[in-house]
């Protein structure tokens, strides 16, 4: 790798960390903001199952990601599915041809998005009422599609994709009380598409 090559490389890796931290900071202040005193407490809460213990938990986001990713190469595969040509997902390109891209990756949409997404706008809002905690569920998950769009434009079966994937990470927060399993789905599914992109447009 050349230096030039080395500080744009380095340049894109900062550029999509300060995004990705944003959802941490913009969270952090809702919570703050509804929560107050109970910030901590609320934020602890977030990781710890209703019904079931911390094994379990790990357990069911182990086995979403193995199912999810499977269904997503295979689709990939089967429809040959390529990324549209925009500038975001030229971004991604650039990103991932690189292990600490894919780490990034793996860590930003993993934590730092279940944080905001699941964590946040859907642990803030529910159990007023079934319709409501339904309703914020969908809000949440389609705001988590509308932020890829830029990214995937154009790639119909991509796009769809990211909004079911949405959807099962908001219900494995939902139906287990903690953010443990849809971190491990999302940030294993992460890995395993980064690896493939990284294959796939290295050269």
């Amino acid at each position: 790798m050349t230096e030039t090559t080395g500080q744009e490389q380095y340049k894109l890796l900062s550029r999509a960390s300060l995004t990705l931290i944003s959802f941490l900071f913009i969270g952090s202040v809702f919570i703050w903001i509804f929560k107050q005193g109970d910030m901590l407490p609320f934020i602890a809460d977030l990781f710890i199952p209703n019904e079931i213990s911390v094994l379990s938990a790990v357990l069911i986001g182990l086995i979403s990601s193995f199912v999810i990713t499977a269904i997503a190469l295979v689709a990939f595969i089967k429809t040959r599915t390529e990324l549209p040509k925009t500038e975001g997902s030229d971004l991604i390109k650039k990103i991932m041809i690189q292990p600490s891209g894919i780490a990034l990756s793996a860590i930003g949409g993993g934590v730092f998005e279940e944080f905001f997404y699941r964590g946040v706008l859907i642990g803030l809002c529910i159990g007023y009422s079934i319709i409501v905690d339904w309703l914020v569920i969908i809000i949440s998950t389609f705001l988590f599609w509308v932020i890829h769009v830029p990214q995937y434009k154009g790639a119909t079966g991509i796009l769809t994709g990211v909004f079911v994937n949405g959807l099962i990470f908001a219900l494995l927060f939902y139906f287990t009380g903690s953010l443990i399993p849809s971190m491990l789905a999302h940030g294993i599914y992460n890995i395993s598409i980064g690896i493939i992109l990284a294959k796939k447009y290295k050269k």
